[in-house]
Parts: C-alpha cells; structure tokens; sequence
C-alpha cells in the first residue's frame, strides 16, 4: 500500500510539470526575468459626516438653528489636477417622522443652510430636498481635503406643530466627482 502511494505522487508531480508551459528554464543565478505591477487607483475619499444634527425647538413660530457640525475629506484622489469633490445633501423622506403618527411636522424643504466658511472649499446656501440633492460645498480643484467646523442648519418656523417630542429626518449624503 505504502509503496503505490509513492507511485501516484509521482505522477502527479510528473503531470504538474508539463502543465506549466509559461515558465522558463534559467541558469542560476539570473536576475533577467522582469513582472510588470500595476496600481489602479480608482477616485476616493476619506469623509466624516455628523451622525446628527439637533434642533432644540424652543418656540415653533420662530427658525430653530442647529449646533454648528463639521464636515471634513481627506486623501482625495480625483482623475486630474481640474476635477473638483461637490458635497451635496437629500433627505431621505420628505417630511420628518413625528414622534406620533398623524401628527403635523416640518417637511423636508423647511430645512436650509448657509454658505459657511469652508477650508479648501467654496460653500453653498441651500434648502433640503427629498426629490434631489442639493449642493453644499464644492472642494478646490487639486486639493487633498477640505473641511468646515461650521455648517449650520436651520429649521423654518411651523406654528402648526402640536406634538411636542422627537420629530426626525433622515439625510443621505452625496460626494461626487465633477468637472474635466
């Protein structure tokens, strides 16, 4: 038994052999065989968003400002030295989920914020929407981040909330690539 083992190893290695027909027979030592390596290295960032933004409603006939959030991109890799990162928000719904159901709340487009003061990047004053993403800031062209300590929003006056509690929005994020 032992010895028929030995015989099918064999052969084995045999067949393995002939099968390798992209190798090459060398004289040792040789250093002239070369592999090219290749990095493709696709358009990245590094990105932080808030996990939340909170507006402390103190008085529902006048606009609510949120704490000041931060946003920062680093290690950005864009295609060339002219393509700019755009940051840009969309809610999720388009109405907040009051803390019960049926009752009246804010709707996606009572939220807005300023232009800010960005580092590395031009800010952008909009009001949030669920149909479409609107611009926040647009990075530097050839920049390897940009960032703000600052970005506020802002939660419009609606004297037709009655339900006092958490009324939540969820937002999503969007960073792009635009530009030649």
């Amino acid at each position: 038994m032992k010895q028929r083992t030995v015989v099918q190893l064999a052969l084995a290695g045999i067949l393995a052999i002939g099968i390798g027909s992209a190798q090459n027979t060398v004289t040792l030592p040789d250093e002239s065989e070369s592999t090219t390596m290749t990095a493709n290295v696709s358009e990245q960032a590094n990105v932080t968003v808030p996990g939340s933004a909170t507006f402390n409603v103190t008085d529902i006939s006048s606009s609510t400002v949120a704490g000041a959030v931060s946003v920062t991109i680093d290690n950005v890799v864009l295609a060339s030295a002219t393509k700019q990162l755009k940051v840009s928000l969309q809610a999720d719904a388009a109405s907040f989920t009051p803390p019960i159901a049926l009752a009246t709340t804010w709707v996606a487009g009572d939220v807005s914020w300023g232009a800010g003061s960005w580092t590395s990047a031009t800010g952008a004053s909009g009001t949030l929407s669920s149909s479409e993403f609107t611009e926040v800031a647009t990075c530097a062209a050839d920049t390897a981040g940009c960032s703000t300590t600052g970005l506020t929003f802002t939660l419009a006056p609606n004297t037709s909330v009655k339900r006092s509690g958490n009324h939540t929005l969820v937002v999503s994020w969007k960073f792009e690539s635009i530009g030649a």
